[in-house]
């Protein structure tokens, strides 16, 4: 069979191609990068330059063009049709002998092309991120995502130009279920077809809608649409064709991890002593008292041994006494540490909807009461190692500013789902700098505008806390170097939209501050494969404030991550760390 599937790349990483699978380059007219792996969709009749607000069609314009098939598809780089899956997404990190000669053998990808007449990616409830009890139908999602007024266009082109498909298109864009990625394959009939009525509904809504004031997520505009187009023609052929065969497959997705050996952290520098009394904030129980001193113990490691630093501990009873002395005796005489009894009751409204979470994630809506005292803090979750000098974290300015904290590993998709638009600065609650002087002066009762967004979104809150902190400070925060808060999705693999860049990670990397254990697989945990878990360890086992038990032990000693790890990968982050030196 002549089978043709454009896998999309946009830029150097793992591939892997065979008969039915074509690696292309998308973009490569406007591209300042050579991948000698692909074929480029600039070739022949094409619209490679405007691959920027067209994205994936680009290769689909292409191979509509240009090549003769009796099947057409297409992937992406680091989503694969699974073709022994028939649903889910399922997660994997290199192409390894089962990948290649099971899910994407020639001979499976074969064997479906001869069964179905079109084949897209997994069915899925259509919900905003972190919400999966929240169904909403595929106009509510677009009008949340995107700007409403560029699907309302499309409505209307396909109303009064392309009437066999205005049904279609209503039934798809108001069903509360869709397949996502503009992946499919389509046998030549169908794909001929749907490429005519796609292109043809993208080209006139390209001439009605102004882009230059959009970012650059919103731009891809035409994509995003393309994504509703694919199902409608989808639902159309369905009705149109009775006898047509239509199936779906599950999503393999690529994690492209960062392998521990590739990870150059810099030396720490403790020279830098102020002369000034550094405050700060943690808030735990005992169940997390042992990964607290782990956060108190590096933090200390890595200043001057003469800077003056003062702990504000944000408890409650379920802190033992025994956890407060073991954490706080014989430590530096220029170290005090200073505890704080909460309020449990201030919090009873409020859910805590996932298992990895506590109370104590609330404590830090009280630090500009309790702390009233210092002038500003830094906050600090317990599921870190402090790898830089915190000193330098304290020289942050943040006058001007309620708060100071790191853009979130999946900003982009928060801000959206509370409505805060693309433009929204939305930051992790993990590591804050909190100035209480200007929170005070700035807020009347902070508490009561907490509490107050609270209610107002509770139907969309899903991070607790970190929601209302970004609700409540959304034009009072400033953006710090992410080398304060580098996060778990940094070293594996994130699926999220999040507003920084890979150059962003690695600069982070380079300069690490601070590692956040974000995420449920914590370096404690069986599961975790988080490369740098052994800088946990490490600082457990050194400072030995509380005891490991056998069970505890063992986790310790496990080898942090797989080595089966492709080169290219390697070769890839070696190259980009010395572009960084």
């Amino acid at each position: 069979m002549n089978i043709k599937i454009a896998v999309c790349h946009h830029k150097d990483g793992p591939h892997f191609k065979n008969a039915y699978l074509m690696p292309i380059h998308v973009g490569k007219a406007i591209s300042s990068i050579n991948l000698p792996y692909c074929i480029g969709d600039d070739t022949g009749d094409n619209i490679s330059h405007k691959n920027k607000s067209w994205c994936e069609l680009t290769a689909i314009y292409w191979m509509w063009k240009n090549l003769d098939a009796d099947y057409y598809g297409l992937m992406h780089y680091r989503r694969y049709l699974s073709f022994t899956r028939p649903d889910g997404y399922q997660i994997f990190h290199n192409f390894d002998d089962n990948i290649i000669n099971h899910d994407l053998s020639e001979a499976n990808i074969e064997n479906e092309c001869k069964n179905y007449d079109i084949i897209t990616s997994p069915i899925w409830n259509i919900h905003p991120a972190g919400l999966p009890e929240q169904l909403m139908n595929g106009y509510e999602l677009y009008s949340l995502d995107h700007y409403q007024k560029d699907l309302d266009l499309v409505i209307k082109i396909i109303k009064e130009d392309y009437p066999d498909f205005y049904l279609p298109f209503l039934e798809t864009i108001y069903s509360k279920q869709t397949f996502f990625f503009n992946i499919s394959i389509m046998k030549k009939f169908y794909f001929r077809e749907y490429c005519t009525f796609m292109f043809s509904v993208l080209e006139k809504t390209e001439k009605q809608i102004d882009i230059s004031t959009y970012n650059n997520y919103q731009k891809r505009v035409l994509g995003f649409l393309a994504e509703r187009l694919t199902n409608a023609y989808v639902m159309y052929a369905r009705k149109k064709y009775l006898d047509i065969r239509v199936s779906t497959k599950g999503i393999l997705s690529l994690a492209e991890s960062l392998p521990a050996s590739e990870i150059k952290l810099p030396v720490t520098s403790t020279n830098l002593l102020l002369d000034e009394t550094i405050h700060v904030c943690l808030s735990f129980d005992d169940n997390y008292a042992a990964h607290a001193d782990v956060t108190i113990t590096s933090l200390l490691k890595n200043i001057h041994r003469n800077q003056k630093v003062n702990f504000h501990i944000l408890c409650d009873e379920k802190l033992s006494e025994q956890s407060r002395i073991s954490i706080s005796e014989n430590r530096s005489s220029h170290v005090n540490f200073y505890f704080y009894d909460v309020d449990v009751t201030l919090f009873s409204s409020l859910p805590l909807n996932r298992n990895h979470i506590s109370i104590n994630t609330y404590y830090r809506l009280v630090i500009h009461n309790l702390l009233r005292h210092i002038d500003k803090v830094i906050y600090i979750d317990s599921d870190t190692v402090v790898f830089g000098n915190i000193a330098e974290l304290w020289q942050e300015d943040i006058d001007d500013y309620a708060v100071g904290a790191c853009l979130d590993e999946g900003g982009l998709l928060q801000s959206r789902r509370l409505t805060l638009g693309d433009e929204n600065d939305y930051f992790n609650a993990g590591i804050m700098v909190f100035n209480i002087k200007k929170i005070n002066e700035d807020y009347n009762d902070v508490f009561k505008e907490y509490m107050e967004n609270y209610y107002i979104y509770n139907d969309r809150i899903v991070l607790q806390d970190q929601d209302i902190l970004n609700l409540t400070f959304k034009d009072n925060a400033k953006i710090i170097p992410l080398r304060w808060n580098v996060n778990s999705r940094i070293f594996t693999f994130n699926e999220l939209d999040r507003k920084y860049n890979k150059q962003d990670e690695l600069n982070a990397i380079s300069n690490c501050g601070i590692i956040h254990f974000t995420d449920v697989k914590k370096p404690w945990k069986k599961n975790c494969n988080h490369p740098l878990k052994d800088l946990y360890w490490a600082i457990r086992k050194e400072s030995n404030r509380f005891k490991l038990s056998s069970k505890l032990k063992r986790i310790s000693e496990q080898p942090v991550y797989n080595s089966k790890i492709k080169s290219g990968i390697k070769y890839k982050i070696k190259k980009l760390f010395k572009k960084i030196k």
